[in-house]
């Protein structure tokens, strides 16, 4: 046979590419426990995770033996890592986790670089077909959270702001000696913050007010601290939050700074009237008052009836004004200096100046402590003069038949 140089080069270019070693022969497919079999490429999400019973997060170690030993003594049934570096357990793959394509699980284990741990938002599950508990209880995660310490406490687990979302703790300290509730806390007090929060089994967040607070469940915060593996730190967007028990009192009619409140420029929220002696809050909104004659001016209230909350039912306190949303198209009505025993009221189409004695404030009756949102509304270095009297809201208590309350201003959780 004749090979000319055409099918000389054909003949070599062919026999080189099919002896390069593909990615799927140069990956090493593990030996796994007896039991232990992969079962794929699973979606997940920070804020939905596919496994969340218990979790841990090694940054230099991560291999898929690794995480299905952490999650066989407990007996869980499916163990899944991701991002290269974070194990996963569970009994049940939760919803809304789905079988996807492996392209993404495509990143290669921290502690085994022949082995593919997951990708970003991509987790490769593995199933144990003899779970040594019952799949419909599902077991303890292996550290628990801490209810002190030193002189800090456990005020709750709070979902925090990733991937560009606004921080709820903005300042994050890095230590030596690797993060548990213990140094955490006291490398925040020793740079003068109030708080402290554990967040993805490694990160230590400190400030001194958290303004937007929503509150979740203890077990979101189910990620053992890769410093002590007997702590749990949180979670993936999921603060473990503490305070300092030891500051003296709070001023409660001491205003907040536009920095407490993590802003800049105006602070957005959503009103509600809080009982002073206890009871459910009643959302605010502004209802129009009609004017009695042609040419009088047009007034909005307070006001806790439902017309009010099909309007105008957003606030933001700006430079010192509390502004509600605008009205009907009618723009945007301003407010006026509160008159004792009258109705908080606000004018539109005004050309004077907007009233602006008002101000953020901390919270006498948060449930989570003063340094831990939301704030309350004040004005004239007051927040406790303000009273539901039938449906308008008044500033103080004219009569005894009016209920005392304080007006939270609740950020909406974009």
């Amino acid at each position: 046979m004749v090979l000319n140089w055409t099918n000389l080069f054909i003949f070599t270019v062919f026999h080189f590419v099919n002896g390069l070693p593909s990615l799927e022969t140069r990956q090493v497919t593990p030996s796994l426990p007896t039991g232990w079999t992969s079962i794929g490429c699973y979606s997940d999400t920070s804020s939905a995770r596919t496994l969340r019973v218990a979790a841990y997060t090694d940054v230099t170690g991560m291999t898929i033996e690794s995480c299905i030993a952490f999650c066989t003594p407990a007996g869980y049934k499916y163990a899944g890592v991701e991002f290269a570096r974070e194990c996963y357990c569970d009994n049940v793959i939760e919803s809304p986790g789905a079988l996807i394509s492996d392209d993404t699980c495509n990143m290669t284990c921290t502690g085994d670089a022949d082995e593919i741990c997951g990708g970003p938002g991509g987790l490769n599950i593995f199933i144990n077909s003899n779970p040594t508990t019952d799949p419909s209880e599902p077991p303890p995660a292996s550290g628990v959270i801490k209810p002190s310490a030193g002189v800090f406490q456990y005020k709750g687990c709070f979902q925090d702001g990733v991937n560009g979302a606004p921080r709820s703790l903005r300042n994050q300290l890095s230590i030596v000696a690797g993060v548990t509730a213990e140094t955490c806390t006291s490398a925040c007090k020793a740079a003068g913050y109030a708080l402290a929060g554990l967040e993805f089994g490694q990160e230590c967040w400190c400030d001194n007010y958290m303004p937007l607070a929503v509150n979740t469940p203890d077990s979101d915060c189910n990620m053992v601290c890769v410093a002590d593996n007997t702590e749990l730190c949180g979670a993936g967007n999921r603060l473990a939050v503490y305070q300092d028990t030891s500051l003296g009192s709070v001023n409660f009619q001491q205003c907040l700074t536009d920095s407490d409140l993590h802003t800049s420029d105006s602070f957005p929220f959503i009103m509600f009237a809080v009982p002073n002696s206890g009871g459910d809050p009643v959302q605010v909104g502004t209802i129009e008052v009609v004017p009695q004659q042609v040419g009088q001016p047009t007034f909005f209230t307070l006001s806790t009836l439902a017309e009010a909350l099909r309007e105008s039912h957003t606030f933001r306190l700006s430079g010192g004004s509390l502004l509600p949303a605008q009205w009907n198209g009618e723009g945007l009505p301003l407010p006026i200096g509160p008159t004792l025993g009258q109705v908080q009221k606000f004018q539109a189409f005004s050309t004077d100046p907007p009233y602006r004695g008002y101000c953020a404030m901390y919270n006498p009756v948060s449930s989570f402590g003063p340094f831990i949102g939301p704030p309350v509304l004040g004005v004239d270095q007051r927040s406790d003069l303000w009273s539901i009297c039938g449906t308008g809201i008044v500033y103080t208590n004219p009569d005894s038949l009016c209920q005392q309350v304080v007006l939270e201003m609740v950020q909406p959780v974009v």
